[in-house]
């Protein structure tokens, strides 16, 4: 297969383990990322691939050439790889054309200097080739490093945050052009990232990695947003709403009324989530729970808005503590136009785990595009 696989990677620092038999495939002109918080071992996984650090556990195979095992270990510069950093690690004394030209040090002259040119024009840098690094901005810095990296037509690219640097209307622009670039070129890409966002933007297939080091879920960007496997894979996403209950009947009952259970058994203890555009707020002529806004926030596009349950009176007379939740609706939001407010859930956007969060995903040691796929259904 062309392209990168990794099987059964295990690796720690000392006492501490990081990875936890890690299973990869990135094929050739797909961009695979690998999703999760800090600390996860993400950077880890991919200095292994690129050599920088030494295997412990498992292999490695680039383009049907294994370049790592417990036993070989072929260094970064046989490895045919691009490496991009998060900090882009451009040469401050070279020019951009030098720094492009840097890894085509086996190439004569001339070409070595077309190859590059043609790298730049692609990344729309062409008339910034005489200039330093502390000349440009931001972006054109990245544009440069992915230039510098594609230039020696990798097997395989290798993005370590590459936009985490970058403003945030920047970030969107030089994302787009990124991915064109990277489309363009054919390359298996491995990017790491930390924002559900980027990769659900960047991604042909995404990776979730949890905070023990070990694959949570792999799938395509809609089957791992409306399909989470695990509770911390569906946290990733942003704020969630969370009940707890048990399993009766094959559903579980919220302050919005039952939910579905699936496949979980009766008595089962489970948390219920469910995202803050999951909750639909309508007029008291829609059925529904009625609710209280506590606060509303516009954020642009949408609203984020805090709800409770209308408070209810005890045998005793005394009021009783209402949840409260949070709820995202499109445009501004101006309770006072539908005074009283229902509420209901969309059951697309809840999900019910068992308490421990769900299944972990575990990847066999061989297999092909297909064999993952259906792993990840």
């Amino acid at each position: 297969m062309k392209g990168l696989h990794m099987y059964g990677v295990s690796h720690s620092y000392g006492e501490h383990q990081v990875l936890r038999n890690v299973g990869m495939l990135v094929p050739a002109g797909e961009l695979v990322c690998l999703l999760g918080p800090s600390g996860c071992g993400k950077s880890t996984l991919l200095r292994l691939a690129a050599g920088l650090e030494p295997l412990q556990q498992g292999g490695i195979v680039i383009n049907d050439v294994e370049v790592a095992n417990a036993d070989l270990y072929v260094p970064p510069e046989h490895r045919r790889i691009g490496l991009m950093f998060q900090d882009y690690a451009l040469f401050p004394h070279l020019s951009v054309i030098d720094n492009v030209t840097f890894g085509l040090r086996g190439m004569a002259a001339k070409p070595a200097h077309e190859r590059a040119m043609e790298m730049l024009e692609q990344v729309g840098m062409t008339h910034h080739a005489d200039k330093h690094p502390h000349m440009l901005s931001g972006g054109q810095q990245q544009r440069v490093a992915l230039a510098r990296a594609l230039a020696p037509e990798p097997e395989l690219l290798l993005l370590d945050e590459p936009f985490s640097g970058l403003d945030t209307n920047m970030r969107a622009r030089i994302r787009e052009q990124t991915l064109d670039v990277l489309k363009r070129s054919e390359v298996a890409t491995l990017m790491v990232t930390h924002d559900p966002e980027e990769a659900m933007f960047m991604a042909d297939r995404i990776k979730v990695m949890g905070d023990q080091g070990r694959i949570l879920q792999a799938g395509r960007p809609h089957e791992i947003f409306y399909h989470p496997k695990h509770e911390f894979v569906a946290r990733l996403f942003g704020i969630m709403n969370s009940v707890d209950g048990i399993v009766v009947d094959g559903q579980v009952v919220t302050p919005f009324g039952p939910v579905s259970a699936g496949t979980l058994e009766d008595g089962e203890e489970v948390t219920v989530l469910v995202r803050p555009e999951g909750i639909h707020l309508t007029d008291s002529e829609t059925p529904g729970v009625q609710v209280e806004v506590q606060s509303t926030h516009l954020l642009g596009h949408d609203s984020l808005m805090r709800i409770r349950m209308t408070e209810s009176v005890g045998p005793d007379g005394a009021r009783l503590s209402a949840p409260e939740f949070h709820v995202r609706v499109h445009n501004e939001f101006d309770p006072a136009l539908i005074y009283p407010i229902n509420a209901h859930i969309d059951p697309e956007y809840a999900f019910v785990y068992p308490l421990g969060g769900g299944p972990i995903y575990d990847e066999p040691e061989h297999f092909d595009v297909d064999d993952e796929e259906r792993a990840a259904e």
